[in-house]
């Protein structure tokens, strides 16, 4: 199949555009693709074809007599395999199938092709077979089948059957009797639903008490001649999940009849005729019929087959072989080389397509669509649709098999089960629960796939599962969940979103999310600081489970705070004598635990040794101007990530790290935001561009670090443009602000603003009143308007236009801590005036005393005696004033404050008188 345009229209009928394509999804084809094709036609050998003759094998076209139907075809597919044919053809027409009491259809031979003709159709005639396989490859090799339309039962299919009762019981002989204290059904013929009856349920019945009923089988007849055999222990449904089953073949079992005894709940005759019980399968949801089914087959072909309305997938690869002993199962019984291309699979009841097991598949240009629907597209109810109902589900359950399997995320060698899985140019949409899921397929590629419209299961691997790799995906209106190690490159997202979730080592690069959201998290193997440390055992202890065990490697890292002594940031831990909540570390692998001899100092961090594995690099973000709905933009909760290049326009940005987080920051590199803003934290900035022509948002813009502990943001080279810049923790070097506001709340985490230029912008910090908690130093100001309280530390900045250092006031300071020698600008000069001040005493500057009954606040600083004294409990003072003390850190008592001394009150002499 060569290259062909796919395009793509929503429900309007109008086409729909991926970002980056101008009006179409382009499909190349996959060139491996065509060379394992060939190589499988090179084994099957030239064409030798017979094209079946209907009336030679009884084969009805005209959609009537399926028995003989079915069995024609399968008798024309055996002569021509023994007659050297390996290429047969079925005629134009719609052909009724009926199943056998496998449960199948249509046998496929090793070393044929089965070609149907494009307007051939395989219609399925209604059955109760919880499973069933209208085209069946069972240890086959070498085939091939294509063409045609095949069309399940769902329909017409018997999901359960209902049974009448009569007054009256079964003999232990099984001979029947008219005693009034029982009923017993009418006489169930097996042959009539052999697969709903494979494993039966009986349903309970309103009116009746017992919980138990017999049933008596029989073969052919119900007499005391013919009963094969009866149990006394039968539990009604749906209390009793499982069902019952026959005690032979269907040959020598088929009639049964139920019998319950209603002594503690008597009947009425009219009562007893009204009784219509339900009996069903234990296999209750009857989601096994397949259209095509592959098992332990090797080097198969499905090609243009358009397939629908299955009660289970359109098609199913699996495994079929079972042992007592796992060591009989050979890796060909697991199945490889299967070529699953160019079919359209729709309104199928559970899957579009189920991968269970076989190795090196390939799925390509196939489109898979409205699975678990009705066809209204709207309805999907039990008839309709059954779980998962998904597109794609890769998913062997090996792990509930004895079979040897092989598995690199338990470290486990064994035969390899859905390896080598390669998944392109697939149009999937509009499914019922989700597009894509790999439960534990291992070297998955997807790529150049397309899946439109929204379900609650998206498109996601299994977080333990390894190579996983989404290449030049497009997703329009639905989400791809990212997972483990999960590599994504290449992606266009449309009204469709991004979704970190359990990310152990992924890789994200190279996405466009227009009208969508990038959000999740990375935080697998953080735990930050623990709650205790107690010294003597060397045991840390956790608030939350930490979900190690015995045996997991950690380290110990002190971005803040330090480690313990007897603890290494350098080597790498083994845990040991875990519980819950708490493990003791050890330097070898089940080793004797290192003792320490101090609780270390607060905020150190303790995490698996290789946690913070995920990479983001080359997305943007976009939404249009005035869209506000929905939720938009990059919203990150990572630890240790590495992000880099990331553009966002229109919509918001929160990278975050946990709360008190104490790990490696976050390295963030080519952040730009337009029209656009949030929040940063813990984290490590480079080549930060923030750009607004909009009106600043209410409370700001962009928001550095947060007043939790540990939130720094350090950040090298920004531009922020028309934007309000909240300093919460930060420390930003090489800055440029241009028609900005620089702003910080009133705490004690501290921000640092260096070596930067600020044009038209204001530094709204005038009611900040912790000391130091922002420092502006060696900063070019152009038009800066300074609005900012003495506490604001502004050292060696500069007026581009005048020259002057911007340390400047107009009076003596009040408030604000002063060192020695620190000199003060007047702001305010003239003649026979002075140039500044200059302090000569360092301490702390206030002009408020000491007064009689007066109400004091918590913080509140006065000056007596050369010294400065701050409220720590708040109240109202006495009527003559206490003895102050001068010692360092000491407090007095006044009525009922309590002050406390602070340090000397800091004293400034003029300089620089200015001549008049």
């Amino acid at each position: 199949m060569d290259g062909k345009l796919k395009k793509i229209k929503n429900a309007q009928n109008e086409y729909m555009y991926p970002i980056t394509v101008s009006d179409a999804v382009y499909v190349d084809p996959e060139t491996s693709l065509k060379t394992k094709l060939a190589e499988l036609d090179a084994n099957l050998g030239n064409p030798n074809s017979y094209v079946i003759e209907l009336d030679k094998w009884g084969i009805h076209s005209d959609g009537s007599e399926s028995a003989a139907t079915t069995k024609g075809i399968n008798d024309a597919l055996s002569w021509a395999k023994s007659s050297g044919y390996n290429h047969v053809l079925l005629p134009s027409g719609t052909y009724s199938l009926k199943i056998d009491p496998n449960g199948i259809a249509i046998y496929m031979l090793s070393g044929i092709h089965f070609e149907m003709k494009d307007d051939c159709v395989l219609q399925l005639e209604g059955n109760s077979s919880p499973s069933y396989r209208i085209i069946h490859f069972d240890q086959i090799d070498h085939a091939k089948v294509s063409g045609g339309t095949i069309i399940g039962d769902k329909a017409s299919h018997q999901y359960e059957m209902y049974v009448k009762f009569v007054r009256g019981g079964v003999n232990a002989d099984g001979s029947l009797n008219d005693n009034p204290n029982f009923i017993r059904s009418e006489v169930i013929d097996r042959y009539q639903n052999p697969g709903l009856l494979s494993t039966f349920r009986l349903w309970s019945i309103n009116g009746i008490t017992t919980t138990t009923y017999s049933f008596y089988q029989y073969k052919d007849s119900v007499s005391k001649d013919t009963l094969v055999n009866f149990r006394t222990n039968g539990e009604f449904a749906p209390a009793a999940p499982t069902g019952r089953g026959w005690f032979d073949t269907i040959d020598q079992d088929n009639k049964m009849v139920f019998v319950i005894d209603i002594t503690s709940s008597p009947l009425t005759n009219e009562q007893i005729s009204q009784i219509s019980a339900k009996v069903d399968n234990s296999y209750y949801t009857h989601e096994g019929g397949y259209g095509v089914a592959v098992f332990s087959s090797n080097y198969i072909e499905v090609q243009g087959i358009e397939i629908s309305n299955c009660t289970g997938d359109g098609i199913f690869v699996g495994i079929s072989v079972r042992y007592e002993d796992p060591s009989q199962y050979t890796q060909e019984e697991m199945g490889q080389h299967i070529y699953i291309h160019g079919c359209d699979i729709h309104h199928c009841r559970r899957q579009g397509m189920s991968l269970c097991g076989s190795n090196d598949v390939f799925v390509a240009n196939n489109t898979i669509h409205h699975i678990g629907y009705a066809d209204d597209g709207v309805t999907t109810d039990f008839r309709n649709g059954t779980a998962p109902m998904f597109g794609i589900d890769v998913e062997s359950m090996v792990g509930e098999s004895n079979i040897p399997y092989k598995s690199i995320y338990l470290n486990q060698d064994g035969l390899e089960t859905n390896y080598r899985i390669y998944i392109y140019n697939n149009y999937i949409h509009h499914n019922a629960k989700g597009h894509f899921v790999n439960a534990d397929g291992t070297q998955i590629t997807l790529q150049n796939n397309t899946f439109e419209a929204y379900n609650v299961g998206a498109i996601s691997s299994y977080p333990n599962q390894w190579y996983i790799k989404y290449l030049n995906n497009t997703f329009i209106q639905c989400t791809l969940v990212v997972k483990g190690n999960n590599v994504v490159n290449g992606g266009v997202f449309n009204k469709a979103n991004l979704n970190l979730m359990d990310v152990q080592g992924a890789l994200i690069d190279n996405c466009q999310i227009k009208d969508g959201l990038f959000y999740g998290s990375s935080i697998y193997g953080y735990f930050g600081m623990p709650s205790a440390v107690n010294i003597a055992t060397g045991t840390f202890a956790y608030t939350a489970p930490h979900g190690m065990g015995n045996g997991a490697q950690i380290c110990f890292e002190q971005w803040f705070g330090k480690v313990p002594t007897g603890i290494s940031v350098d080597k790498v831990y083994y845990t040991v004598n875990i519980t819950s909540t708490s493990f003791q570390v050890s330097e070898t692998k089940g080793g004797s635990p290192v003792m320490i001899t101090d609780a270390g100092v607060t905020g150190f961090n303790i995490s698996r040794y290789n946690y913070g594995r995920c990479y983001i690099s080359n997305i943007t973000v976009e939404t249009d101007w005035n869209d506000t709905t929905g939720s938009k933009g990059f919203n990150t909760l990572v630890a240790g990530a590495v992000i880099h290049n990331v553009t966002v326009k229109n919509c918001p940005v929160s990278i975050k790290a946990p709360d008190n987080y104490v790990g490696r920051p976050n390295v963030i590199v080519g952040l730009t935001l337009l029209e656009s803003g949030g929040n940063l934290q813990a984290s490590d900035l480079s080549n930060l561009k923030v750009m607004k022509v909009r009106t600043k948002a209410l409370g700001g813009d962009l928001t550095l670090g947060s007043t939790t502990a540990y939130s720094r943001v350090n950040i090298d080279s920004g531009l922020f443009q028309g934007i309000q810049v909240n300093f919460e923790e930060a420390y930003l070097n090489n800055g440029t602000f241009i028609n900005a506001i620089v702003y910080k709340q009133d705490h004690s985490n501290r921000s640092i603003l260096s070596n930067s230029y600020l044009e038209n912008t204001s530094l709204s910090l005038h009611w900040l009143t912790m000391d130091k908690s922002m420092i502006i130093t060696k900063c070019l100001f152009n038009n800066v308007t300074v609005d900012a309280s003495s506490s604001v530390k502004m050292i060696d900045n500069v007026d581009v236009n005048s020259g002057l250092s911007d340390n400047r006031m107009n009076a003596l300071p009040v408030s604000g801590k002063y060192t020695l020698g620190q000199i003060i600008y007047n702001s305010t000069p003239k003649p026979g005036g002075y140039v500044g001040w200059i302090c000569t005493t360092g301490g702390y500057a206030t002009n408020q005393a000491w007064a009689a009954s007066k109400a004091f606040s918590l913080g509140y600083r006065i000056q007596s005696g050369g010294h400065v004294y701050e409220v720590t409990t708040a109240g109202t003072s006495g009527s003559v004033p206490p003895v102050f003390p001068t010692s360092s850190g000491s407090t007095i008592t006044d009525n009922t404050i309590v002050w406390k001394e602070i340090g000397l009150l800091a004293v400034f002499n003029n300089f620089g008188p200015i001549s008049t």
